[in-house]
């Protein structure tokens, strides 16, 4: 099994999700939404998604789990499906929310940019943490990744991490924050970094 493969296998050993993933997901969807789900899977998020959103989009690479999903009963008519590679495929205009629960995902900076680019705003994903459920604002600017002083960043890139500082300077309220950046030690290499500020 080359890298690559075992990567794959990774991301779709952490596919399925539980109930709870999914009311969390449904609490940010309004009626309003067109939604975008990135890795639909056997369509069972995005059959609930259309309950709710004006339209859904989901885009699965893997036919067989689409098949499974359309057996599942009659599709809802603000369901459209898309079978192929969501790095590869244009996302459809007007896209105002995403929903990309992929653990593990590793190409989340490139998923962030294509909503982007179709108009979405905010983006639904436990791709950077993990395990759980954070909204993204899509058009919020972003710190220098050197700008933190202290405390916890998730970088437009994917990566997230935490800069250290004194002990005596970390407080609840820092310790519960999370900057947004960009251009952090994953994405930035150390010899592009800017001089480093003090700490």
């Amino acid at each position: 099994m080359t890298v690559g493969q075992a990567g794959i296998d990774w991301e779709r050993l952490w596919a399925p999700y539980d109930e709870s993933t999914y009311r969390e997901v449904l609490t940010w969807v309004h009626p309003q939404d067109v939604v975008l789900e990135i890795g639909a899977g056997d369509l069972r998020l995005a059959r609930r998604l259309a309950r709710t959103a004006r339209h859904v989009y989901a885009i699965e690479i893997q036919p067989d789990l689409v098949e499974r999903g359309r057996r599942a009963g009659p599709l809802p008519n603000n369901l459209t499906i898309i079978v192929g590679d969501a790095r590869r495929l244009p996302f459809p205009a007007g896209i105002s929310l995403g929903v990309l629960l992929m653990r593990h995902c590793r190409h989340f900076a490139l998923y962030a940019d294509k909503l982007s680019a179709a108009g979405c705003r905010r983006l639904v994903t436990n791709a950077r943490w993990g395990m759980g459920v954070e909204v993204v604002d899509l058009t919020a600017p972003a710190l220098p990744w050197e700008q933190v002083g202290m405390g916890w960043y998730a970088c437009r890139c994917g990566a997230i991490g935490f800069v250290p500082g004194p002990p005596e300077a970390l407080t609840p309220a820092l310790e519960a924050t999370v900057h947004q950046v960009h251009r952090c030690p994953a994405c930035w290499p150390a010899s592009r970094q800017p001089l480093a500020v003090n700490r």
